[in-house]
């Protein structure tokens, strides 16, 4: 019999197969000090060294978890803050979690969207996009590319530790722009915290 386990916070995969030894998804590699300086050159739009409220529209990930950000209370991100805070985010060296993405539109599920986080650019290459379909009860798990992952986890829908864009399309509901191309939603992972909702509406 295989016998498979989930550790860490929000899990960390660890999987011991049938042939042996345990598969791990690694952590991605991330340059936190080169991430937080390209975070501030794509968002500084006035060059102060700092990213306002309104800079980060453009970051939604950032933006919804600014609390987490702002250490000196000041409703700004610095280079210092955005360093500080991914190196707490990847503390503990987690390869992938498991995410459960909640869509309601209208106040009702809403089955048949796609769902696609797409990593901010700045965390680099080793982050990779996630995607779900969205069920009768409007839920979709996300993963990254099978491809991307140990054989032993090719079946399991995992997403890395970091920081998206979130992008909701549907095949025959024309959403606003503001939930796809011109997204104002983001996440960012939360250890311990499986799902996330996001409630759209047709304005």
């Amino acid at each position: 019999m295989c016998n498979w386990h989930l550790i860490g916070l929000g899990f960390t995969v660890l999987i011991g197969g049938c042939s042996g030894g345990p598969e791990t998804v690694k952590p991605p590699k991330i340059n936190v000090s080169a991430a937080a300086a390209q975070a501030i050159e794509l968002y500084d739009t006035n060059h102060d060294g700092k990213l306002s409220q309104e800079e980060l529209a453009k970051c939604p990930g950032i933006l919804i978890t600014l609390d987490n950000y702002d250490t000196n209370h000041d409703k700004f991100v610095d280079q210092q803050e955005i360093l500080d805070h991914l190196t707490y985010l990847l503390r503990n060296g987690t390869g992938a979690t498991q995410l459960a993405c909640n869509v309601t539109y209208q106040g009702s599920p809403l089955a048949g969207a796609t769902v696609v986080f797409e990593p901010e650019p700045y965390l680099g290459n080793d982050i990779q996009t996630a995607q779900g379909v969205t069920n009768k009860a409007g839920a979709a798990e996300l993963g990254m590319p099978p491809e991307k992952a140990p054989a032993a986890l090719k079946n399991m829908k995992l997403i890395q530790y970091g920081t998206y864009k979130v992008r909701i399309t549907h095949p025959t509901i024309n959403l606003p722009a503001k939930y796809n191309t011109e997204t104002i939603l983001g996440y960012e992972t939360i250890p311990g915290q499986p799902t996330v909702g996001f409630a759209l509406n047709a304005k």
